[in-house]
């Protein structure tokens, strides 16, 4: 039954979608004054139809959107210029606006959709740029390696003994990555570790099955896992702080004082003048915390003297480290200076150290100033001997957590995720048309009709909501796709439009017909080979 709900939603989902573009361009002719001939649901060959004014309306047997028919939309006839009723005779304003409308009404239709999502609660729509940040935002919530969700009753993973919430660490003994993985499962003899409860543990599955491409036949259902930027520890000396408080070499660096990190420049930002780190690392299977105590983390140095001054005066120098002020350790630039303001009218005890002796100096500030430049001093003799890198680290996506906004603020939301994620769209798409072109790939991303009738089982199973959103990306999506400027789409039908504004008259007609017949073919056999891709996805499961 799920199924077959499956296969009527998916008939609806793209019956919505094209004939809500179709009724744009109609819409659009109509207010134009173009005589539109026939707007059908469905593709032909007809069913029924009614003739209502001058526009047929009709119901067609191939139930996947629609379209509309105008007087002249090819331009192929002299004669029909003449005609002002046609496509082809009307100004160029009104053919922008007849060609754009389609795609107009599909972004209404995706801002709508996420406005009703995000006022009832939904995901929000995360491009590639947007992970990480949502990572550390705890929008996105990671778990550490590779982690079952689910485990078929009566399955071979069952009788191995596999629990949901287990996390796969090893096969055959090596550490589970993206590289090895297919290497790996080559080998018939399945020794899988595993993470349960804070322990690691051997479980034996026979045969040939393979983690990535025969999850289902051995019964396993997992979270989305992918590569996550991370930093690792390369060496780490028996003689350092951070090696004493617990780190180790090959560490994975996951947190520091609750920030997540993902490359080494944010890691020295973190870290810096920090005397107190509490580190989260992933070793061997397992999420740890170490806590490290920095000794000498900051100071402050002088590194500037204003002449005439009192601290000239005083005898202070450039390069002097200022310890303490009147007893209290100084450890922070601004620090000082508030210090000095607070204290301005006092004598004020400087102990300074320079080249490793300690010098004690009397300075009253002039104004609340004693006439020094100041920045901090970084050396942190318990970091050497820390080596790191950047590296990758596999992580299963436990939870996306849901957003909701009040409607006032909900529909301005919608909008700037609406159009963050058409331009994310539009790169997306480009790069695997030249992708494909190049090196004749499919990423494994990209889905034609079957790989889309997948998703929306999947997105109705799981309820209204994330159907809802699922249908808002396929509207943006179609919206997108179709304002490029390719040949046989509306964009490349723009484009013409656009040329004839330039050159200050109309194409060549038949050229024209003829480029947008080469396009069609091109998207034809674009998405056969999309769907192809689609049927080895599954013949590979």
């Amino acid at each position: 039954m799920s199924y077959l709900l499956t296969v009527i939603a998916f008939i609806v989902i793209f019956s919505i979608l094209i004939l809500v573009h179709e009724f744009g361009h109609f819409i659009m002719a109509k207010r134009a004054g173009i005589k539109v001939e026939e707007f059908g649901f469905g593709l032909p060959p007809r069913i029924w139809g009614k003739k209502k004014g001058e526009t047929i309306y009709s119901i067609n047997w191939i139930p996947f959107g629609g379209f509309v028919r105008m007087l002249g939309e090819d331009q192929s006839d002299p004669k029909l210029l003449k005609n002002k009723r046609t496509f082809a005779a009307q100004p160029m304003r009104s053919r922008i606006l007849v060609v754009v409308a389609g795609v107009f009404m599909n972004f209404l239709l995706a801002w709508i959709l996420m406005f009703i999502g995000f006022t009832a609660g939904m995901k929000p729509l995360l491009g590639p740029d947007d992970v990480l940040s949502a990572v550390n935002d705890g929008q996105i919530v990671l778990d550490q390696g590779v982690k079952i969700k689910s485990v078929d009753d009566d399955s071979i993973a069952a009788k191995a003994g596999f629990k949901a919430e287990d996390l796969i660490y090893s096969i055959n003994g090596y550490k589970v990555d993206d590289n090895n993985l297919s290497a790996i499962t080559k080998d018939p003899a399945k020794n899988f570790g595993v993470v349960r409860d804070g322990k690691i543990m051997t479980l034996q599955v026979p045969g040939n099955d393979i983690l990535k491409t025969g999850a289902q036949k051995l019964g396993l259902g997992f979270y989305d896992f992918g590569d996550f930027p991370r930093v690792r520890i390369y060496d780490l000396k028996p003689n350092t702080v951070a090696y004493h408080a617990g780190l180790r070499s090959e560490d994975i660096i996951l947190t520091i004082n609750g920030q997540q990190i993902f490359g080494i420049p944010q890691y020295e930002t973190l870290i810096r003048g920090v005397p107190k780190l509490e580190y989260t690392v992933f070793r061997d299977g397992l999420v740890q915390t170490v806590i490290v105590e920095r000794t000498k983390a900051r100071q402050v140095i002088i590194s500037g003297i204003i002449p005439d001054s009192p601290a000239e005066k005083a005898g202070l120098k450039n390069e002097d480290v200022i310890l303490t002020i009147n007893g209290k350790q100084m450890t922070d630039s601004q620090e000082v200076v508030s210090y000095v303001q607070d204290h301005k009218s006092e004598q004020l005890a400087y102990m300074i150290d320079r080249g490793g002796v300690q010098l004690f100096y009397e300075i009253k500030p002039d104004g609340g100033h004693v006439g020094i430049m100041l920045s901090e001093l970084m050396s942190y003799v318990d970091d050497q001997g820390v080596s790191l890198y950047n590296t990758d680290q596999l992580a299963s996506v436990r939870e996306i957590k849901d957003v909701q906004y009040p409607f006032y603020i909900a529909a301005y939301k919608s909008l700037g995720e609406t159009w963050k994620m058409s331009v994310t769209t539009a790169q997306m798409f480009t790069n695997f048309v030249g992708g494909l072109v190049r090196r004749g790939e499919i990423p494994a991303t990209v889905s034609g009709p079957i790989g889309i009738a997948q998703m929306t089982h999947t997105f109705v199973e799981e309820g209204f909501i994330p159907l809802l959103r699922f249908v808002a990306v396929l509207s943006l999506s179609l919206a997108v796709i179709n304002i490029l400027p390719f040949p046989a789409l509306d964009g490349g039908r723009l484009l013409f439009i656009i040329i004839e504004l330039v050159i200050g008259r109309k194409v060549n007609q038949r050229f024209e017909n003829y480029i947008h017949a080469l396009g069609y073919f091109l998207i034809m056999a674009l998405i056969l080979v999309v769907t192809y891709s689609d049927i080895m996805k599954l013949f590979h499961k």
